[in-house]
């Protein structure tokens, strides 16, 4: 997924919500956030995926956030942390990565450029709806990144988790 040619805004408003890129000086905010939405949020990644964990530390959500800013440094993968409109709430995070498989083939990466993940708090909730969040973020990434429409998945939004499964397999 490395952009060689197309840096993403690091700061971004959108319509009901601003983004920031997921940086270490989010770590107190994104680990209230986390730890207070945790079982709504568990799997936001994949139904076998059980992160946040119940015991996930300060100290390991530091990491990633760590591991997120490194990369967007390195335009391996674009994370953010979303805020309300006027920039003080912190509602929740977005993750726009390459499709990982375990899978030789996998046809989804000849379909998708990318795979948008987010999850709202349950501040987040009282705010936004996913809905809203879902169709704001499509828009943004076909107006804003250099992929054609239809390029980027929504693993367990757009599509469901089932059909997500089918397409490794789904001939082009």
């Amino acid at each position: 997924m490395l952009l060689n040619n197309f840096t993403p805004e690091a700061r971004v408003a959108l319509a009901g919500f601003r983004l920031e890129k997921l940086a270490p000086e989010h770590a107190e905010a994104d680990f209230a956030a986390v730890r207070g939405s945790a079982e709504r949020i568990r799997h936001v990644f994949g139904p076998d995926n059980g992160w946040p964990s119940a015991a996930l530390s300060f100290a390991e959500n530091l990491a990633d956030l760590q591991r997120h800013a490194a990369e967007f440094e390195e335009r391996r993968a674009f994370n953010y942390a979303l805020f309300s409109a006027e920039g003080q709430d912190y509602l929740g995070c977005l993750y726009l990565k390459p499709i990982k498989s375990r899978l030789e083939h996998d046809a989804r990466r000849e379909r998708f450029r990318a795979q948008l993940f987010f999850w709202l708090s349950e501040a987040g909730l009282k705010v936004l709806s996913e809905d809203q969040v879902l169709s704001t973020l499509q828009a943004w990434l076909a107006r804003d990144w250099p992929w054609p429409a239809g390029a980027v998945a929504c693993p367990g939004r757009a599509q469901s988790w089932p059909d997500w499964a089918a397409l490794a397999e789904a001939k082009r």
